[in-house]
């Protein structure tokens, strides 16, 4: 049910998406100079305004994604700790149970 409820959001949300950028094709330059409208000293070249769009959400998700990486570190760091303690009780595990001798079998 989730899945078909998903699908019935992403499906029209997406088709929105794609009929809003085709809609904006047309050209723009953007401008960084806040003091100067009519001839920037900052300005970007003309785009269509979708790639600017695009762009944006581009530039949205890697800050999101390195903002993410760089709050986990601690537990990056923490799970290397775990694996290496790990590691080594696993190889202690091993000399212990290689060390211990096997009792003779009884003999008749």
């Amino acid at each position: 049910m989730k899945k078909i409820l998903r699908w019935l959001v992403v499906i029209p949300f997406g088709a929105l998406i794609v009929l809003f950028l085709i809609a904006n094709r047309t050209l723009v330059a953007l401008s960084l100079d806040p003091f100067s409208t009519e001839a920037p000293a900052i300005a970007t070249p003309a785009l269509p305004l979708w790639i600017w769009l695009i762009l944006a959400l581009f530039v949205g998700f890697i800050a999101g994604a390195a903002g993410m990486w760089m709050s986990d570190r601690e537990l990056r760091i923490r799970a290397k700790a775990d694996r290496l303690e790990l590691k080594s009780l696993k190889k202690a595990m091993a000399e212990a149970d290689a060390a211990r001798v096997e009792p003779p079998e009884p003999t008749e």
